[in-house]
């Protein structure tokens, strides 16, 4: 019986050849109605070039920075810091640190920094009314329910604040760090997990905005980090400083006492007088090994209180001139012309396959 030796494979060159006809066939279409897909693009590359041309120029101000605790090291002396409960710390939380720098805690003090712009002929104002300003936020922040328009902060005295200025300050904050609604945040942060360098920066559309914005919430930052890690240690060194004044005041006493007695008592034979010097030099005796002590102590507990504060160095700060960042209008317009194109001829293919299918 005869055997039929036809290519396993003709099958798969049928079906690519159809493949072929349909994809010349699709593009003899589309060529066909390139006019109409050009005039279907333009209002997309029309779109994209205005969307790039009134796009705001931003600058990115960058700062990065190091931190320990100060209670890393001592040797033995820290162990001696502990037997006296001082000296006592951790490893620096660097997740901690970033939402610290985030908090409306730190951002409200930097916002009510008041500073000149020359982008605002040099007038002196709030950064938070800047802000306002130069992001047309009052604009933004209007709606059905109240008008924002020409809102700015009249003072800096948060606890005295209205309703109102309390809702903009938090409109504010979220503009700044981000939030639900919040889109491109003014401030960012973070930190590298190899080598623990904490980063922030801030992008505004002022160049001298950016640089003094990341460099105040780096100092607002610094401040408070050194005033909390501190205050254990500095509260440890006021008690022992006290006793140490408690202590060499009534050590001076007592020896004023004596001298006093000795002068007046000369060649004492009788044993009550006797009696009362030796009770003199006795308290006297044990003041001075209590001053001993306690002046070991002060010294433990300013050595604690200046090893223990925070060290929080800045590795690189901002520098002018800034690269200014915005979006090109050549790209723009490719953007456009592709986004539309495709969506011009995504429709017309469909509308053939559509056509051919009812045929």
């Amino acid at each position: 019986m005869e055997q039929n030796n036809i290519p396993s494979y003709q099958d798969d060159e049928i079906t690519l050849k159809e493949l072929i006809e349909k994809l010349l066939e699709f593009w003899r279409e589309l060529w066909a109605k390139k006019w109409w897909i050009i005039l279907i693009a333009l209002p997309f590359i029309a779109y994209f070039g205005y969307k790039a041309k009134t796009a705001l120029v931003t600058f990115q101000a960058n700062l990065t920075y190091s931190m320990n605790d100060g209670s890393g090291g001592g040797g033995g002396l820290s162990g001696i810091l502990g037997s006296f409960g001082l000296g006592k710390g951790g490893k620096v939380n660097l997740d901690k640190i970033v939402e610290l720098s985030k908090s409306r805690n730190i951002i409200q003090k930097v916002l009510f920094t008041p500073i000149p712009l020359d982008t605002m002929d040099g007038k002196t104002d709030y950064i938070a009314n800047h802000l306002i300003t130069l992001y047309k936020l009052d604009e933004a922040w209007t709606n059905k329910d109240k008008s924002w328009m020409g809102f700015r902060f009249k003072s800096d005295s948060i606890k005295a604040f209205s309703n109102d200025e309390l809702a903009a300050l938090k409109m504010l904050h979220g503009k700044v760090v981000g939030g639900k609604n919040a889109k491109n945040p003014i401030f960012s942060n973070g930190f590298n997990e190899d080598t623990g360098i904490l980063s922030m920066s801030a992008t505004t559309v002022d160049e001298e905005l950016s640089i003094t914005f990341c460099n105040k919430v780096y100092d607002e930052l610094k401040k408070y980090y050194i005033l909390n890690g501190t205050k254990g240690n500095e509260k440890s060194f006021k008690f022992v400083a006290a006793k140490t004044d408690s202590i060499t005041n009534l050590l001076k006493s007592k020896q004023y006492q004596l001298a006093k007695f000795n002068d007046t008592h000369r060649n004492l034979t009788d044993q009550t007088m006797l009696v009362q010097r030796k009770i003199l030099e006795t308290e006297i005796g044990k003041l001075t090994l209590m001053y001993g002590e306690v002046t070991k102590n002060y010294e433990i507990a300013d050595f604690s209180l200046e090893a223990g504060t925070p060290d929080i160095t800045i590795i690189d700060e901002p520098l002018p001139p800034l690269d200014a960042q915005g979006e090109s209008f050549l790209i723009a317009l490719i953007k456009g012309g592709l986004l539309g194109g495709l969506l011009a001829a995504g429709f017309f293919i469909a509308r053939k396959i559509v056509v051919d299918a009812m045929a």
